[in-house]
Parts: C-alpha cells; sequence; structure tokens
C-alpha cells in the first residue's frame, strides 16, 4: 500500500511566508473599500442635490461627469468587496426572472449614457444566493454594455438554471480569452480587470458557474448558470 510523500517543513514555511503578505493585502484592499464607500455616498448624495439646483446646461454637465465617475469608483469599490470578502453562500429558490429585470433597473444609467439598449425576456428559477447572483449578473450586464458601441443592444434571456446575456459588441479580443477570467486582465484603458473575475467567483461560490458561449465580431453571449431548485 503506497503513502503519500512526507511534506517538507521548510517548503510548508516558505509557502506561509509567501501567501502570508497576499492575504494581508486581500484584509487592506477589503478595509480600504469599506472605508472608501461612506465618502463616495455623500458625494454623490451632494451632487445630486447640487444637479437640482443647476439650471445652466454646462454646468448639468459637469455635475454629470462627477456622478458617472463616483458611480465607476463605486463599481470598483463594489468588486474589490466582493472579490476579497469570502463568505458562505445563502441559497434558496429565486426567481431569476425578477434578478434579470431588477439588473436591467441597475444597470439602465450606464445603458443610457453608453446610448445601448437593454432588455430581458423569459422566465426560470434556480437555487441561487440572491446577493451574489446580482454581483455576478451586473457585472456581465456593465462589461456588455461597455462593449457595446453606440446603438448597441443587450439582451438577457432567462431559463431555468440559465441566464444568457448577449451584446452585439466586436466580441472578446483572441488574446484574453484565455485568461478573461483572471484578475486583473482587461482590454480597457480604465478599471481594473476585475468584473469578469468577480462574476465568476459569485457564481462558483453558490455552486453555478459562468461561461463564455461564444464570440466574435457581431458580439459575445456569456452564460451564468445556477443548480436547480
Amino acid at each position: 500500500m503506497s503513502t503519500a510523500p512526507a511534506l517538507d517543513p521548510a517548503h510548508l514555511e516558505a509557502e506561509l511566508a509567501r501567501l502570508r503578505p497576499l492575504a494581508e493585502m486581500g484584509r487592506m484592499a477589503a478595509t480600504v473599500a469599506h472605508e472608501i464607500r461612506n465618502p463616495l455616498a455623500g458625494i454623490s448624495a451632494n451632487a445630486e442635490l447640487l444637479r437640482e439646483t443647476l439650471a445652466d446646461s454646462p454646468d448639468v454637465e459637469t455635475v454629470d461627469i462627477i456622478l458617472t465617475e463616483v458611480d465607476r469608483l463605486g463599481n470598483l469599490v463594489g468588486d474589490l468587496l466582493f472579490y476579497c470578502r469570502e463568505r458562505e453562500a445563502e441559497c434558496k429558490p429565486v426567481d431569476l426572472s425578477w434578478l434579470a429585470r431588477t439588473s436591467c433597473e441597475l444597470a439602465a444609467a450606464d445603458a443610457e449614457r453608453a446610448g445601448v439598449r437593454i432588455a430581458w425576456s423569459g422566465s426560470g428559477r434556480a437555487l441561487a444566493d440572491g446577493a451574489l447572483s446580482r454581483q455576478a449578473l451586473l457585472n456581465v450586464v456593465r462589461n456588455a454594455i461597455q462593449a457595446c458601441d453606440r446603438h448597441g443592444r443587450v439582451d438577457i434571456s432567462v431559463e431555468d438554471g440559465l441566464i444568457a446575456v448577449a451584446d452585439t459588441g466586436s466580441g472578446v479580443p483572441e488574446a484574453l480569452r484565455a485568461t478573461l477570467f483572471e484578475p486583473f486582465v482587461t482590454g480597457r484603458t480604465r478599471g481594473l480587470g476585475l468584473g469578469a473575475t468577480v462574476a465568476q467567483r459569485c457564481q462558483r461560490r453558490q455552486g453555478g458557474d459562468l461561461t463564455l458561449a461564444r464570440t466574435g465580431p457581431e458580439g459575445s453571449r456569456f452564460h451564468l448558470s445556477w443548480r436547480l431548485p
């Protein structure tokens, strides 16, 4: 009967030493992201109040830029928190059409600013963690919006255990396809490249998955899957 090889204590100590700074960095990122959230909320609320008092178009456009950038930072903070925080998934039967509808509503402002149409259809249920699922779907939808040119379209279709997100962008560059779900990989000049990573991690933490079903010059299609109730 074969036995497992003995573990080298020196190797284990070296590996712990290597991983310890990474764990500390993760805790620090989560703390910083949490502390940034409250000031961002204050900036956003006051900018909204200021916008309501303005009548001059250039001033309104300036405040809109502030609000857009605050939203972008808020999304980055959210991604960092979901990336660093590891909590147990709390799965229960979820109406996926409700998830698609609310995600469309939350992404509507992004779509309007980008000049992209967004719509959902279908119905289905799944065994899912609501917060993890919403973060995953929102990240995929926002990435799809950013992939589109003006007058593009993002379609979300729902069935039991599956939501598909299809966009009319130019597709995922071939050089990025193999590493698409790795952290800090992005084809854009802005952002941390955590959106797809966080979305897939959220799905896998609840027993589901996120995959790239197809991509090409006419757009991409992503599948978010869950266990059936």
